[in-house]
């Protein structure tokens, strides 16, 4: 009878082993439980009256602070604009005065290049001449003072003196055919327009600028030559 009481203490199970096993099954909640326990969990969070007062006080600070920080930024970057144009400003009315200043040589070495090249036997000092002229227009290029295109161009009263108006068979109206004194420009500055002789409709042979005639004629108006009377 031994053998068959301990046979069925074995298939019973210990009482404090069940209990135990029945209150781990009840704190380990199904997959299915959990998922839907996290997706119901609140995403707020619970806060006493002040803090929250609190919190909103600090928010609209630091909104405040940002847009104060965004202003200062932006009138930084506009005063960086404004010293980098004046900068630029300055420089070329430097520039511009530097060009006034020595535009006179060019002019002078342009009178010795003429009168060298109707002078017999100065060919070596026409040359030299030439090299001289062609290194202090260098050095203009390199200050960005450039020399105005004249001769065979439209005639433009923002680029163009004229200084005269001459008949010329070969040239169309209202055309540079000669180039008294050359022009320079800044950039898109004149520093000095170019003297400059025009081709005139039919009349004489050359007129100048005297505001004598009718300032309605075909060319002068928009040239600003008055025409004058006839020379040989």
């Amino acid at each position: 009878m031994a053998t068959e009481n301990d046979t069925e203490e074995c298939r019973q199970p210990d009482a404090a082993e069940q209990v135990a096993r029945e209150n781990a099954s009840q704190e380990q909640p199904a997959p299915e439980e959990s998922e839907e326990a996290a997706e119901r969990e609140p995403d707020t969070v619970q806060l006493p009256y002040s803090e929250y007062e609190e919190l909103k006080t600090l928010a609209r600070e630091r909104d405040d602070y940002l847009k104060r920080l965004q202003r200062a930024v932006a009138d930084y970057q506009n005063l960086q604009k404004r010293q980098e144009k004046l900068r630029l400003l300055a420089r070329d009315e430097q520039l511009r005065k530097l060009g006034e200043a020595i535009l006179p040589v060019a002019d002078s070495l342009s009178r010795a290049l003429q009168a060298a090249e109707e002078t017999e036997g100065a060919e070596t000092l026409v040359e030299g001449l030439r090299l001289v002229e062609k290194e202090f227009y260098g050095a203009l290029a390199r200050l960005g003072i450039e020399p105005i295109e004249a001769l065979g161009q439209p005639f433009d009263p923002h680029y163009h003196e004229a200084i005269m108006q001459q008949n010329d068979a070969r040239a169309p109206a209202n055309t540079v055919v000669h180039e008294l004194k050359k022009g320079f420009m800044l950039g898109e500055q004149v520093i000095r327009p170019s003297h400059v002789i025009v081709a005139g409709g039919s009349g004489g042979d050359q007129q100048g600028r005297t505001g004598d005639e009718d300032e309605g004629a075909p060319g002068n108006e928009a040239s600003g030559i008055d025409r004058g009377a006839d020379s040989d």
